[in-house]
């Protein structure tokens, strides 16, 4: 614990300490001439001498202390409290084995936790369900104080990421033991994508683009893509969970069906509005996205032709077509725990160490100032003569 102050210029008002004792100083050479008949009986060679005395000194200190202690109370003292040290803590991730664990992190009077909302004791049963470890990675880091050391035992395959290595405060000792993390993803396939098509006579010609995109992402595995290519006016199929439009504006009906919670793609739309979802190498606009009702409205800037949209003859056409039909894919959340150490930077975690307390004197000052005035004011008043 130090002592420090928040605002030493408040010292300053230290000079103020000058204006009693010159006020007592000056009070006492006021003399006062008495008539005394014998003086003509003194030599004239014995001169009376002067001597440097204060008038009341109790009541000059109290005056003193006053004004010191409100000149420190401006400063605004404090007590600085350091925060305590805490044990250097191991952080085991769910799904590993505990015993490789003890064995792979040498720690004596380490705190074993698991890493896992709330940070219970290995002691405990584990989590079985998915946890965000990214998170809870970067919340551990944060409420360890500076000099406290932080290790982590991930099973070889982590869930629980937000896309990236984490960047912490401090260097983690990582350690890889065998095991794999639960998660609450499904086990089941994706469901088949229908995906209904209707177009105008002008864009018919583009249609086959259209197929052979489908069938490169049916290919590459992952979702199965039905097709129900038909003209205009036919209605759109239940099962159908996306709707390319082409050659024409959307009829009332297909924005009903959009609002309904389908995901639409519109060609020649140069005055859409959206935020973008797909340029060119250019860095101009092809694809606009916008919400509309419970569904999605994906606007194409050009015609769906070769000539107007040059990109339907690029070999990532297909990949650019599903995020446009799908939406952009989420982050991966699962990786080999080997490439996902953390990495630590300073700048990262300026604020990651845990803030010393401080106490502010303030409230003890005020009452001293409080019970010095009051016996200023007592010696003052019963004192003979000026205050």
């Amino acid at each position: 614990m130090s002592f420090a102050l928040l605002a030493p210029l408040g010292l300053a008002t230290l000079a103020a300490l000058v204006v009693p004792i010159v006020i007592h100083l000056v009070r006492r050479i006021e003399l006062r001439t008495t008539e005394f008949a014998a003086l003509r009986w003194i030599s004239e060679r014995i001169r009376p001498h002067r001597r440097l005395r204060f008038e009341r000194p109790w009541l000059l200190l109290l005056r003193l202390a006053l004004l010191a202690l409100l000149a420190l109370l401006l400063a605004r003292p404090v007590l600085v409290e350091a925060p305590a040290a805490q044990a250097s803590r191991v952080l085991v991730a769910p799904g590993s084995d505990l015993a490789a664990a003890r064995a792979a992190v040498a720690s004596a009077g380490a705190d074993w936790r698991w890493l896992a909302p709330g940070f219970p004791a290995v002691e405990t049963q584990p989590p079985s369900n998915a946890i965000p470890v990214a998170s809870l990675l970067r919340e551990a880091d944060a409420a360890l104080p500076a000099g406290a050391t932080l290790t982590v035992v991930a099973p070889a395959e982590l869930s629980g990421l937000d896309g990236e290595r984490p960047l912490l405060a401090r260097a983690v000792d990582w350690h890889v033991v065998p095991g794999k993390m639960p998660t609450d993803e499904p086990a089941t396939p994706n469901a088949p994508l229908a995906i209904a098509v209707r177009y105008a006579p002008p864009a018919e010609a583009a249609l086959k683009y259209l197929k052979a995109a489908v069938a490169a992402l049916a290919a590459t595995g992952g979702h199965t893509y039905t097709l129900d290519v038909e003209a205009q006016g036919t209605p759109i199929p239940d099962p159908a969970r996306a709707l390319i439009w082409l050659g024409a504006e959307p009829t009332p009906a297909v924005t009903a069906w959009v609002e309904a919670g389908g995901t639409a793609i519109v060609d020649h739309q140069p005055r859409a509005d959206g935020a973008p979802a797909w340029r060119d190498g250019e860095g101009d606009v092809i694809a606009r996205v916008a919400p509309m009702g419970r569904g999605r409205l994906v606007a194409l800037v050009p015609a769906f032709t070769p000539h107007a949209l040059p990109a339907l003859l690029d070999a990532d056409f297909p990949a650019h077509l599903r995020d446009l039909l799908e939406g952009a894919a989420p982050p991966p959340t699962r990786g080999p725990a080997a490439a996902m150490q953390p990495r630590s930077g300073a700048a990262a975690g300026e604020s990651a160490a845990a803030p010393a307390s401080t106490k502010p004197l303030d409230p003890w000052l005020a009452l001293a100032i409080a019970l010095l005035v009051l016996a200023e004011r007592i010696v003052a008043t019963r004192t003979r003569g000026p205050a």
